[in-house]
């Protein structure tokens, strides 16, 4: 081979590697550089270990910031402060103090507010904390409306917002019987939000902050996901997956429920939630290992006609695909 021929390919090898580094435009970029909730500053008493410190009522800064959020993702819903912070903060605190080892050490550290409103567009949002242009932590902000619900009825109707009702619908039990409360509920909803603020302090994925993300190069999303709405696997093993929307009611499950669940149980993916972009895959995937693997606690789905079970699978954390996945979450936790 020429020498000419080979310089050749190493300058076009460059360029497509500075190509699929830049990644696709981060919507989201502006919003969280510009408010002064992603700002140390606006933090103090961090130092405390009551969680009641760490808990707000809507203020205008978190306001601000959901109104954003929800214009980039098209939804038109503007939140407003919680009308019983009390009582809802009570059964917060319940939910926080429940946890335990690693998960609770992380939680203090890294979780440094949390904000409750209602009509917030969905049951949760996170954001990211800077300290010297590193990222130290985040925030959460809860919907109290739509937490106001025990843990298999709130996890059961956020499954259910996908599809259009009719006589096919699904339920998901994710706790036995005496401990299925509204303090679990929020328990599994806060360390999925959290898990978003994981995957930018240590690192897992593209920053938040970045104009641009590309997930090519993190090897926790190898060969799963291309870009942050865009999955390997959508052009061939699990099409309709592009089309599926949480808080939409847009799919009819009876004519879908086939090419997504059964499906679903044979991908990277344990849960269907964790496929709707990259990075609800791994905040997906680290409420899925701490319930199932490190709490052994239940996670069962069932799809039901006219009340009669006629699909069931579990969530899928303990896949031989989500190897790497899980070692990861493990380095994370017990490192």
């Amino acid at each position: 081979m020429c020498r000419l021929f080979v310089v050749f390919i190493l300058i076009f090898e460059t360029f497509y590697s500075c190509k699929e580094e830049a990644g696709d435009p981060n919507p989201y970029s502006d919003v969280l550089s510009s408010t002064p909730l992603s700002r140390i500053e606006n933090y103090v008493g961090l130092e405390s270990p009551d969680w009641a410190s760490r808990i707000f009522n809507l203020d205008n800064y978190a306001l601000d910031y959901v109104n954003e959020l929800n214009r980039v993702d098209g939804f038109a819903e503007s939140p407003s402060p919680a009308k019983d912070l009390n009582t809802f903060k009570s059964t917060l605190i319940d939910a926080l103090n429940s946890q335990t080892g690693p998960v609770a050490s992380l939680l203090k550290n890294k979780l440094l507010r949390i904000y409750v409103c209602e009509n917030l567009g969905g049951s949760a949002v996170s954001g990211i904390v800077r300290k010297d242009g590193k990222s130290v932590g985040g925030f959460v902000i809860l919907d109290a409306n739509t937490l106001n619900r025990n843990a298999d009825d709130w996890i059961s109707y956020k499954e259910n917002s996908t599809f259009q009702k009719g006589n096919i619908k699904i339920r998901i039990r994710i706790e036995e019987e005496k401990q299925n409360t509204k303090a679990n509920a929020l328990r599994y909803i806060v360390l999925h939000e959290f898990g978003h603020i994981l995957s930018e302090t240590e690192k897992i994925g593209p920053s938040f902050f970045s104009s641009k993300r590309s997930f090519a190069n993190f090897e926790f999303y190898k060969e799963v996901w291309k870009s942050e709405k865009v999955s390997y696997l959508d052009d061939s093993t699990f099409t309709i997956r592009p089309q599926i929307r949480f808080y939409s009611e847009s799919l009819s499950l009876e004519d879908n429920w086939e090419k997504i669940y059964p499906i679903l149980s044979k991908t990277p993916f344990p849960t269907l939630y964790s496929a709707a972009n990259a990075d609800d895959f791994f905040a997906d995937s680290f409420v899925s290992y701490v319930h199932v693997i490190l709490e052994k606690k239940p996670w069962e789905l069932e799809i039901l006609k006219n009340d009669k079970p006629i699909f069931r699978m579990g969530n899928g954390i303990e896949k031989d695909t989500l190897t790497i996945q899980r070692k990861m979450i493990e380095k994370i936790l017990f490192l």
